[in-house]
Parts: C-alpha cells; structure tokens; sequence
C-alpha cells in the first residue's frame, strides 16, 4: 500500500510543477510583452520629437538658403534624420528619422515668403506618412 501512497505523491508533486513552470512562464512572456510594448511608445516618440527638430532645422535653413535642398543630421548616439526638400511654392519637406531600429517618416509643407529683407517660412502641413 506504501508504494502506491508514494506513486501518488510523485504524480501530485509533478503535476504541481508543471502548473507552477506554466504560471511562470505566462508572468515572462507578459512582461516581455509590456516591456516591448513600452520600447515601442518610448521610440515613437523620440522619433517624432527628432522629426520635429530636423524640420526646424530645414526650416531655418530654409530662410537663410533658397538654393537649400536636404541634409543629414545625427542628432545623437542613437538616431539620425534625413531631410529632403522637393517643389518649389510651396516646398515639400519629407523627413526621415532613424532611432535604433525604428524608421519613422513624415511629411511637411512649408511656404517662404520674403518681404524685402524680411524672410517669413510658415508651416502649412505636418504628418506622418
């Protein structure tokens, strides 16, 4: 009768482990996933805020340089943006932002105006695309 007592007490004690393996499991892989989720938020918005700071940057020299066509700027150890500009009036600013492995890629237009030596840039749109 032994025997079988202890045959029960080893299923049990089995059985016990493989529901605490799986709870442990399933607390991991929720984690991981809030964990992702949060890295995903965090490099959408270092990559909007970088795109707004290359296009202020466009902008800029925009005023200073009609002939200004686009530049690379490395805005720190882990992101760079890409500016080009297209058109004419109004001109075309498309902006692509490369944080780690995150490309964002947005869009603007902007009209220049000058009055004699007074040179106005206004931004008319702003997306992403």
């Amino acid at each position: 009768m032994k025997p079988h007592k202890a045959s029960i007490a080893l299923i049990s004690l089995l059985v016990i482990s493989a529901v605490s393996l799986i709870l442990v499991v399933a607390a991991s892989v929720n984690g991981l996933s809030n964990y992702e989720q949060s890295f995903n938020f965090e490099a959408g918005k270092s990559g909007y805020y970088g795109a707004e700071a290359c296009l202020e940057e466009a902008l800029l020299r925009m005023e200073g340089d009609s002939a200004f066509a686009g530049t690379s700027i490395t805005l720190d150890a882990e992101s760079d943006c890409t500016v080009v500009l297209s058109g004419t009036s109004p001109k075309t600013i498309t902006v692509t932002v490369n944080f780690l492995d995150y490309t964002q890629t947005f869009q603007a237009t902007a009209q220049v105006t000058q009055s004699g030596q007074i040179i106005n840039t206004e931004l008319l749109t702003w997306k992403e695309i």
